[in-house]
């Protein structure tokens, strides 16, 4: 979500506007109905009163929003930006040069449970795949992590098994869930410290890391804000 400074922004997002409105009415939908639903099917965080700011032209939706609103009203993106007049293209889930891939948010990790089904998607730059690169998502529960990371806010990782020291990454020891944390590697281990803060620091000897095991899932790439506005 930003808002439109320049008068060619602006225009654009009254556009846009127009059409989210003329489409959520020729679907008998309302305001409060299209919240809850990109609540619901997709795991955002708004409300009636930020998609009438969406229509309004006040604020422009982010781009996986964008998506999400296009699949829940049967056209494509370029339809709601008023690209083209063309309101029989529905929107793919995974569009090569389109406007990005779909990955899966999950409100917990843990390699152990192969059961654990997503809380929702993201949309991301196509090119992030590039080379067999594959991502996710997490979504943040409580506020603990506090003020790195809020209630509600989507971590995106990338799958790899080797994190840079400053990077935030998630890791998972033993059967447990996978938790936020930074890697400081010793020289016979690695140091856990870990973001919450009701969670301490462990030290792992290298032969511990490959015993328990300790798993480095992934590391982070981009924090996602969910939109939110009172009303």
């Amino acid at each position: 979500m930003r808002t439109p400074k320049s008068g060619e922004e602006k225009e654009q997002a009254i556009e846009t506007g127009r059409r989210l409105r003329e489409l959520r009415k020729s679907a008998k939908l309302s305001l409060q109905e299209i919240a809850d639903r990109l609540n619901r099917e997709y795991g955002a965080n708004t409300n009636k009163g930020m998609i009438s700011k969406y229509e309004n032209g006040i604020h422009e939706p982010s781009a996986g929003t964008l998506f999400f609103l296009a699949r829940i009203l049967g056209v494509s993106v370029d339809y709601i930006l008023g690209k083209t007049d063309d309101i029989t293209g529905i929107p793919s889930r995974c569009e090569p040069g389109g406007m990005g891939s779909v990955v899966n948010v999950y409100s917990r990790v843990n390699p152990t449970d192969g059961k654990i089904a997503p809380c929702g998607i993201e949309l991301i730059p196509s090119e992030w795949l590039v080379g067999g690169r594959d991502f996710f998502g997490l979504r943040i529960e409580g506020g603990r992590l506090a003020p790195r990371y809020y209630d509600g806010d989507i971590v995106l990782f990338e799958r790899r098994g080797r994190i840079a020291r400053d990077r935030v990454a998630l890791v998972s020891v033993g059967v447990e869930d996978a938790f936020l944390c930074y890697i400081v590697k010793k020289r016979e281990g690695k140091l856990i410290r870990p973001l919450d803060p009701a969670h301490r620091e462990e030290y792992f000897t290298t032969a511990e890391l490959a015993e328990l095991p300790v798993r480095i899932i992934g590391a982070a790439v981009q924090v996602r804000r969910m939109e939110s506005d009172s009303f």
